[in-house]
């Protein structure tokens, strides 16, 4: 006989195996319920993949263009023409086998075509025209830019100035040391750049202030001429603390003789 004091206990609804598939249909439910804001409109539904494999896709097929030597650029022919190697073969040359990492490898002008909906596809891409990053040389870590006098003879087009900017930051923020392989303006202004801008960076200058807090650090500053180093690509190098130029391919001078002729209002610079 039960004692009325000390009920029996009832009995559990449900053992734990079935209350953990209970947990487990709240969290991953295997059923899809309808949703009260679903779209009627398919068009509407132009679902963007989940795992982003449209814009990594994208990514990789600009990184592989801007990696990619092309034999029918004008630039490139003219690079070889004269005896120089393509940037990027500088870097890798320069650099221990397998250190490249590169920062901002698709950073540029792109054109984009919408295919459907929201999703785009690129048409046409010029990488900026020079190539920025880490790596290590002879064991120690570094910084470098490298200019790649292929596309528009290096000036300022496809984020050029941000990127460097982002790197003399860099070696300030990691106190590591930067090299610089001019070969170019090195990102010095154009006619096309103040067009587009509407105005030029110069008398401001606003790399220039990082390159003088690095000099002030003791960050060390390499520089190497490698081609026609001109206006700021020269300033860049004399602010080095060491600097090197290719004896056969290196010029180093503030701008061009039309430049020059320009300023002293004549048709050809006097002897």
């Amino acid at each position: 006989m039960a004692d009325d004091n000390n009920p029996k206990p009832a009995a559990a609804s449900s053992n734990p195996t079935q209350r953990l598939s209970q947990v487990a249909e709240h969290v991953a439910p295997t059923k899809k319920r309808p949703s009260k804001f679903k779209s009627k409109d398919k068009s509407k539904q132009d679902a963007l993949p989940a795992d982003y494999s449209d814009i990594l896709g994208q990514l990789s097929t600009l990184r592989n263009i801007a990696s990619t030597p092309d034999p029918n650029n004008k630039g490139y022919v003219r690079q070889k023409q004269a005896g120089k190697l393509w940037v990027r073969e500088r870097v890798l040359q320069l650099l221990d086998e397998g250190s490249f990492r590169e920062v901002g490898s698709v950073s540029g002008t792109v054109e984009w075509k919408n295919v459907a909906g929201t999703r785009e596809e690129p048409v046409s891409y010029i990488p900026s025209n020079n190539v920025q990053g880490f790596g290590m040389l002879r064991g120690r870590k570094v910084v470098f830019t490298a200019d790649d006098f292929s596309i528009r003879a290096g000036h300022a087009d496809g984020a050029l100035m941000e990127k460097t900017v982002y790197m003399e930051k860099l070696a300030i923020a990691l106190k590591l040391p930067i090299l610089k392989l001019v070969d170019g303006s090195s990102g010095g202004g154009s006619v096309t750049t103040i067009k587009k801008t509407g105005f030029s960076y110069i008398p401001p200058m606003p790399s220039f202030e990082f390159v003088v807090k690095q000099l002030n650090m003791g960050i060390p500053n390499l520089g190497a001429v490698l081609g026609p180093a001109i206006g700021l690509g020269a300033a860049r190098v004399v602010a080095c603390h060491f600097s090197v130029m290719a004896a056969d391919v290196g010029a180093l001078f503030n701008a061009g003789p039309k430049v020059v002729a320009g300023m002293l209002f004549t048709s050809r610079i006097p002897s």
